[in-house]
């Protein structure tokens, strides 16, 4: 009679400990660790314009960015962007003119940071839109406030300044990015509010 009771103290301890270890497991905002933008493996100095991509298409890499496993397992490919302008005027980069496009010459938009959220910690795809309230009880405060700050959203950039940010794409199926480049045709020199010639350029090689 006492071990069985031993026994179930013991298996109440283990079922309190792990309930406790997994309501304590929390987000981990990761800083980035951001190279001048001619360091990374694809890049493009062009225009007094220079683009550096960190294309994350192993999860190693992508846990680099963020601390979640389920982004590579969503098939989601965040691509981190260094951009230095080294212009006497600003340069405006909106999010959606940067494109990615496959083998095949097919483009393809970022998905907001928003969408990949819900993706992400949703188990079916939602398909009414949702307020702020309702993202809080889905998605973690930590991990909802650390893309909303990666994400690279809309960009003015400032004569000899640099920013970056994070865009999402989707994993090509066989996680090989052989031929895949991005695309960039809507670079504004903002005090003429006139585009500068595009930018393409191959997403092979990165480190």
């Amino acid at each position: 009679m006492e071990i069985r009771t031993s026994w179930r103290k013991i298996g109440l301890v283990l079922l309190v400990s792990t309930t406790v270890a997994g309501i304590a497991a929390k987000y981990e905002v990761k800083d980035l660790q951001i190279r001048p933008a001619n360091e990374y493996g694809a890049h493009l100095d062009f225009q007094n314009v220079v683009i550096g991509a960190f294309p994350c298409d192993t999860e190693l890499k992508t846990l680099e960015l963020f601390d979640t496993e389920k982004l590579h397992e969503k098939g989601i490919l965040p691509i981190l962007l260094v951009i230095e302008n080294n212009n006497i005027f600003p340069i405006q980069i909106l999010e959606p003119d940067v494109y990615l496009v496959d083998k095949d010459g097919k483009q393809e938009r970022p998905i907001p940071y928003m969408d990949v959220l819900l993706e992400i910690n949703l188990k079916k795809p939602i398909i009414e839109s949702l307020n702020k309230k309702q993202i809080d009880k889905i998605v973690k405060k930590e991990m909802r406030l650390d893309f909303e700050h990666k994400a690279f959203g809309d960009k003015l950039i400032g004569p000899n300044g640099t920013d970056h940010g994070v865009v999402f794409f989707r994993l090509p199926a066989d996680g090989n990015l052989d031929g895949y480049r991005l695309y960039m045709p809507e670079i504004i020199n903002f005090s003429e509010r006139e585009a500068l010639i595009f930018f393409e350029f191959d997403l092979v090689g990165t480190q």
